[in-house]
């Protein structure tokens, strides 16, 4: 039923799109015809599909598909990418994902007010509460511990385990030294920081 239900859809939104595109024909050449978009933010996949609260937001250019669940206060930002097509993807209340940060290939598990940066990479991997993956850091089947930091552009190997408090950089990376109590509290800053945010762009596009 569900397959029938969305062939049907499909049907009527193209034909909407073919008379659309018949009505600018029949009208003054010189009107603008807009390129219509088919991105979908959520995209079911069998029998999952991404659930979002209803106070998390996620940007109209990212992508969630398949077994995604986005927690309160959450924020999926532009050109980003969650896929939970080969396992379970969950996202804790109040943490950010980024501007084209990628997570899936796998179960990823992301805590309460974690910061993903832009263009991180966390394949089949934990990251604990209150942590931060830096800017295109990659982290591939491995746990991040509560409040640490794995600095931006560092590659953390398979198995590798980040540990609680601790600053964690390099290619691959290793351990260069303890979270400060300013890194600490900058941590929580950014992630709410990031909660409002969210809250402008949410009323913004919404207006």
């Amino acid at each position: 039923m569900t397959s029938v239900s969305r062939t049907l859809g499909r049907c009527l939104r193209e034909t909407g799109q073919a008379l659309h595109r018949f009505g600018h024909q029949c009208q003054d050449s010189t009107l603008i015809m807009e390129t219509f978009s088919r991105h979908r933010q959520l995209m079911p996949l069998a029998a999952s599909a991404p659930a979002v609260a209803k106070d998390a937001w996620v940007a109209p250019s990212a992508t969630l598909v398949g077994e995604v669940d986005v927690s309160g206060e959450a924020s999926v930002w532009y050109g980003a990418v969650v896929r939970g097509d080969t396992g379970a993807v969950a996202i804790g209340k109040g943490s950010n994902v980024q501007d084209d940060a990628i997570l899936g290939s796998g179960d990823v598990s992301v805590g309460a007010g974690v910061t993903i940066g832009h263009g991180a990479i966390i394949k089949s991997s934990t990251v604990a509460d209150g942590s931060m993956v830096g800017m295109k850091a990659v982290v591939e089947s491995a746990t991040v511990e509560q409040g640490s930091i794995v600095a931006a552009g560092a590659v953390v190997e398979p198995d590798t385990v980040v540990g609680a408090g601790q600053v964690w950089g390099g290619n691959p990376a290793v351990y260069m030294r303890d979270v400060t109590p300013a890194e600490k509290a900058q941590l929580t800053k950014s992630a709410e920081g990031y909660v409002a945010l969210a809250g402008s762009h949410a009323t913004s596009i919404a207006a």
